[in-house]
């Protein structure tokens, strides 16, 4: 094989690694991809637990969240939205029956990045409740759409509207 066919089949192997390596997702892609699926989970936790502090720190400072026809800006009034529910509750009459359970499930997580600071994530969700013996039923379904930031190292939900 000549020198210059040698030469033009390794710049093309070189070439081919090179685009292959430019389409395989980056380590810090793949971190910030897991670190957004972890913040999704745990706003389904907070949520389900009335965890109203872990439910407003999933949100940056600034955010809005959008349900219901209503919007709630910054994280003092997205804090109020699990307060109110607690309040609700504890207002409702005791019962002999035990208190029914509610859980978020969250599915077909779609993940974009716009840039390294900026993502949009979209899924599906429904809420289910019952006694923790079952049986269960459905609640709510619709579609979470938000946009999601990262500040200060840390991917934090800036808009969520909550679609029914």
């Amino acid at each position: 094989m000549s020198s210059l066919k040698s030469a033009l089949l390794i710049a093309g192997i070189l070439v081919a690694s090179i685009a292959s390596a430019a389409d395989a997702p980056s380590t810090a892609s793949v971190q910030d991809r897991a670190a957004i699926q972890n913040l999704i989970a745990k706003y389904a936790f907070a949520l389900d637990t009335l965890n109203a502090d872990m439910y407003a720190a999933v949100f940056a400072p600034d955010a809005d969240l959008t349900f219901g026809g209503n919007t709630y800006k910054g994280r003092d009034k997205i804090h109020g939205v699990v307060t109110s529910i607690k309040e609700r509750r504890a207002a409702q009459p005791a019962s002999d029956k035990p208190a029914a359970k509610s859980y978020h499930v969250i599915t077909n997580t779609l993940i974009e990045f716009t840039d390294d600071t900026h993502a949009n994530h979209r899924s599906y969700w429904q809420t289910v409740s019952g006694p923790s013996s079952g049986p269960f039923t459905v609640g709510g379904a619709g579609v979470y759409q938000d946009t999601i930031v990262k500040v200060k190292g840390e991917w934090l939900i800036q808009k969520r509207d909550i679609i029914q």
